[in-house]
């Protein structure tokens, strides 16, 4: 008998008791003046094949945090083993992929869209999952209503979401009826499909307002990114039309004005000193070379745009153009710091939402009988060696056991571990004798007891 139970006289039970409806909106009218300032996601994409900053930034955001490494964890060794089996049989349809793609694939469209989509494939039942499958970003959005405001059901959840296929005739879920009490109708075009919401897996980088939309890393500065590109082909094209001086040629002189065929046959002349370095004109003429200066602003501009882009995405400068900065070894420290934290985050924040996403889901429709969580390593952007020299001092202090930095070092390495040779090294080493310790002084005469 509980506390609670002390006044009600019976076992409380909460688990049982009906859900009420919430009194809060999750949407609103509002939302769909606020839609039309987001950035088109193909635009992102253009973004990030186009322009290198973009493109450096979001690969190498991506390749710190999958050289982390994962693991897959579970309380009871039977359960673990029926996720294991489940991801090493995933990419029968779509893209023959594994998991470690499916991560990647992920923080890519997190970083890039703000928004990554996997598909839970059902057997015809719905009652198993039986893979799992990419979505692309640019073809996704949540049901929405003749107004374009986010359907949701009475709980205010999304109800589901709908896919441009570019093809009339494709078939999706049917749409949901209205004793669902949903918020209003779901209205699709004739080239979209509805898909229910437990088919999709919505991962979000940075949730915003109602928590339904979020942003990555290119929309925040995506308009400083436009005007840099046309600063670039205004400062390209400068430079090309002027990449040799302009000649200007005066014919004639003060005592004989120069008639029109003169002009032009002396324009012909100067328009062979290409491939000409001799040149004789019958007629007083005077060549002059017109000196172009650019403006000092475009550098300070341009660099100005691209800090910003590297304010949005959390990464030093010299980090994501891969130059070198003129700052000091402390700074470059923090800001390594910095974005190691900031990729951390970024690592353990979509670990927890694939356990909620993915793993719990397995869990109750395939009823594996047990949840499974994903670990993920420390992200940290340092150089190897660097870390296992750290490592290798802390074992030395005594501050951590060798068996615990064994697994990094392997890793790091790339050593294929061999636990047979390993105990037998451990033996012997515990086997030899132990150095005794030196005396502080040398014994210059017998101690008196």
């Amino acid at each position: 008998m509980g506390f609670f139970s002390s006044f009600s006289g019976k076992v409380a039970n909460f688990a049982v008791s009906e859900m009420g409806v919430p009194k809060t909106l999750a949407v609103s009218e509002d939302d769909q003046d606020y839609s039309i300032k987001r950035v088109p996601r193909y635009k992102l994409e253009e973004a990030y094949l186009l322009d290198p900053q973009t493109f450096n930034t979001v690969n190498k955001s991506k390749q710190l945090i999958m050289q982390a490494g994962y693991t897959i964890e579970s309380d009871k060794k039977s359960v673990l083993k029926k996720y294991e089996d489940f991801f090493a049989n995933i990419g029968k349809v779509g893209m023959r992929i594994n998991l470690h793609q499916l991560f990647s694939y992920v923080f890519h469209d997190k970083f890039t869209y703000g928004s990554a989509y996997i598909e839970r494939i059902y057997d015809r039942g719905l009652t198993e999952i039986m893979d799992l499958k990419m979505v692309d970003p640019k073809l996704m959005d949540y049901a929405r209503d003749a107004e374009d405001i986010i359907v949701v059901d009475k709980y205010q959840n999304p109800v589901g979401y709908v896919m441009n296929v570019g093809r009339v005739g494709s078939k999706g879920d049917d749409l949901p009826k209205r004793e669902e009490q949903l918020s209003s109708a779901v209205v699709i075009k004739e080239e979209q499909i509805f898909l229910r919401a437990f088919r999709i897996a919505h991962f979000r980088m940075f949730p915003f307002g109602n928590r339904f939309e979020s942003v990555g890393i290119i929309e925040p500065s995506y308009l400083d990114l436009t005007r840099k590109h046309k600063i670039e082909d205004a400062a390209a094209n400068s430079i090309h039309n002027t990449a040799a001086y302009p000649i200007v040629g005066y014919v004639g002189d003060s005592q004989r004005a120069a008639s029109k065929n003169l002009m032009k046959s002396t324009l012909e002349a100067m328009q062979n000193l290409s491939h000409s370095r001799y040149m004789v004109f019958q007629h007083p003429t005077k060549l002059e070379t017109l000196e172009v200066k650019h403006s000092d602003q475009v550098d300070q501009v341009l660099r100005y745009f691209r800090a910003n882009q590297s304010a949005a995405s959390g990464m030093a400068l010299g980090f994501s153009i891969g130059t070198g900065e003129a700052i000091n070894r402390s700074t470059l420290s923090t800001q390594q710091r910095m974005l190691d934290i900031s990729l951390d985050s970024e690592a353990r924040a979509t670990a927890e939402e694939f356990k909620v996403l993915i793993l719990d889901e397995l869990n109750r429709v395939n009823k594996y009988g047990g949840e499974a969580k994903i670990v993920w390593g420390n992200v940290v952007a340092e150089e190897k060696n660097e870390k296992v020299s750290r490592l290798m001092d802390a074992v030395a202090m005594a501050v951590i056991a060798p068996e615990e930095a064994r697994p990094y070092i392997l890793v790091s390495e790339n050593i294929k571990p061999n636990e047979e040779a390993y105990k037998k090294h451990i033996s012997s080493e515990k086997t030899k004798p132990k150095k005794l310790p030196s005396k502080p002084f040398p014994q210059s005469e017998e101690e008196n007891i």
